[in-house]
């Protein structure tokens, strides 16, 4: 799944603020929000800050041994 977004919001969180910022991401094809939190020097190094566009990729990934174990568990 992939979807496309904007930055709406930057925030430095309450706790590690000298490490970490918040993103506040705009999503119109859901109408909702996601919050993100990303190391800062990560942030500053993608130059990524509000108004910017992007695109956010989900992948589920599982794994099929553990996901066959619990289906043939004994209950």
């Amino acid at each position: 799944m992939s979807l496309d977004g904007e930055i709406t919001e930057v925030t430095t969180p309450p706790n590690k603020a000298d490490q970490f910022r918040e993103l506040t991401i705009w999503v119109p094809e859901t109408g909702e929000h996601i919050e993100l939190t990303c190391f800062i020097h990560e942030l500053q190094k993608s130059g990524l800050e509000e108004g910017s566009q992007i695109s956010i990729k989900i992948e589920k990934k599982f794994d099929i041994d553990s996901l066959t174990r619990d289906l043939l568990k004994p209950q």
